[in-house]
């Protein structure tokens, strides 16, 4: 029996990861979240302390935790609390908990920076982040690095730009199917989105789950994983393409106006998933449409994340 803690278990990956665990014998789960509103067996604020998170692993007692919380927006303090402190506190209380556990922490792409157009970055492509989101996330993983130096069953998962059902109105794709749900509802009207001139790595929501648990319930004693591994689909997609094909799908015939130009500051974004495929036995097994079609037809209210 595997007792798993999941943190961040309310968030558009935790709740996937949530959904795949149930499907997996012998994991008894605990999830964790920070907020009042939602069902949970403990809230804990990551950020708040070590002792507090090393309180809840002693209550728990869990060997793996897996942890989907964290940020993708805000100003830098907050970023800086809920991706690093967060992860600095959770780290201090694995390594001094005094017996053996894993730990599986959910990365972003956004710690390599700027790709050069048409490469895949890989593990070991140089880590430039320029945003405040990725300089958080690469800080938060060098902690992880230094706690699988300690000794910590450690692994970052660097995912990309995770799609399909639930994808949440932060994000382009799920943004887009509240305007069209909305047109729906009125019979009339037009979609307006931002620059669509990018390039991202669209990776299966579902596909990402199924990597961070084939992480999370790895038989022990096999030889470690290296501390930093990609999760996407290994295919590059210029935004606009995914529009259309979503617009598409939605039967949309209306209008579709753009606002402003150009790329944003990650103009393109593609990684190399080869060693995951290699060490960690996962491929990703769900094509874009696929992703797109689970998005709209299970689609109804689209919450923030």
């Amino acid at each position: 029996m595997t007792r798993l803690m999941l943190l961040g278990a309310d968030g558009f990956v935790g709740e996937h990861v949530r959904t795949r665990l149930a499907a997996e014998p012998d994991v008894e789960v605990t999830t964790v979240t920070r907020r009042g509103d939602v069902a949970a067996d403990v809230r804990l604020d990551l950020a708040e302390s070590a002792v507090a998170v090393a309180h809840a692993l002693r209550d728990t007692t869990p060997d793996t935790v897996v942890n989907c919380a964290g940020s993708t927006a805000g100003d830098p303090p907050s970023l800086a609390a809920n991706n690093l402190v967060a992860v600095s506190n959770l780290v201090d209380a694995m390594l001094t908990a005094g017996r053996p556990l894993r730990l599986v922490h959910i990365g972003s792409v956004a710690e390599y920076g700027r790709i050069p157009g048409g490469e895949a970055a890989r593990e070991d492509s140089p880590e430039r982040p320029v945003t405040p989101y990725g300089l958080t996330k690469l800080a938060a993983t060098h902690v992880v690095r230094t706690a699988a130096a300690a000794g910590l069953d450690a692994v970052t998962l660097r995912v990309t730009t995770p799609i399909g059902p639930g994808t949440p109105s932060s994000m382009l794709a799920g943004r887009l199917v509240g305007q069209l749900r909305q047109i729906e509802a009125a019979g009339a009207g037009g979609v307006t989105t931002g620059p669509l001139d990018d390039v991202r790595d669209y990776v299966d929501i579902r596909d990402v789950a199924d990597a961070i648990v084939a992480a999370a319930v790895r038989p022990r004693g096999q030889a470690a994983l290296p501390v930093v591994l990609n999760v996407g689909s290994g295919v590059a997609t210029p935004t606009r393409e995914m529009v259309d094909a979503l617009l598409g799908l939605a039967g949309f015939t209306g209008g579709h106006r753009t606002d402003g130009g150009g790329s944003t500051a990650l103009p393109y974004q593609h990684a190399d998933v080869t060693a995951a495929r290699e060490t960690l036995g996962w491929s990703p097994t769900r094509s874009l449409d696929d992703s797109l079609a689970a998005l709209w037809f299970s689609s109804t209210v689209l919450a923030p994340c």
